[in-house]
């Protein structure tokens, strides 16, 4: 999946992760930036992501579904890469 779609596609399921092209953390067009990453999900008080490799279990599988995989930055900030 393109970047620009499933940056809409996470957005509308879960729009606490915040999610932005690579572009606007470091200029970069190889990823994408959640810039939500130490937010709280409303509907299930979890964390988008909260250090090591804890990733909210529905942004998880989106990602896996469109082939993509999220990577931490440093412990509070997640990004993704397909």
């Amino acid at each position: 999946m393109k970047t620009n779609a499933l940056i809409k596609k996470i957005n509308k399921a879960i729009p606490e992760a915040k999610a932005v092209p690579m572009a606007d953390w470091d200029g970069s067009d190889d990823g994408i930036w959640f810039r939500g990453s130490e937010d709280y999900v409303e509907a299930d008080g979890r964390l988008i992501f909260s250090g090591g490799s804890d990733v909210h279990p529905k942004l998880e599988k989106i990602l896996d579904d469109a082939g993509w995989f999220a990577e931490p930055y440093d412990s509070g900030t997640l990004m993704a890469y397909n």
